[in-house]
């Protein structure tokens, strides 16, 4: 947002256009486009922790090291990651439903929107 100061601000421009592609997955009606949605918005979530300076070597290690104390969706992060961890896993076999998808995607929107990244 235009005037917002934030200390180690992510770049917002980065995030949109992933972002977009990711809003046109969710919203098909393909389940392996709800898959890819969430891989890409957690790609996206370890670019951004990156650019804000997370220590790690992965998306893992970098949410270990935040502060609850200035990132308020820790949580939500921590829980579409979790999702994603069990698609990458299971892939095919894993039943992910409409609503777990969306609810996933939402949780990664509340993430971003908090630092302004999309």
């Amino acid at each position: 947002k235009p005037g917002q100061a934030m200390v180690h601000g992510p770049e917002a421009q980065a995030g949109n256009a992933v972002w977009l592609e990711v809003e046109q997955k969710i919203n098909s009606v393909n389940p392996s486009d709800w898959r890819l949605a969430i891989i890409e918005a957690d790609v996206l979530l370890d670019e951004m922790l990156e650019q804000m300076g997370l220590p790690g070597d992965h998306l893992g290690e970098r949410l270990k090291a935040a502060d609850k104390s200035f990132f308020n969706t820790l949580d939500e992060a921590w829980q579409a990651h979790k999702v994603r961890n069990i698609i990458a896993h299971q892939g095919a076999s894993y039943q992910l439903s409409y609503n777990e998808a969306k609810k996933t995607v939402d949780l990664y929107r509340r993430v971003f929107e908090e630092f302004y990244f999309i």
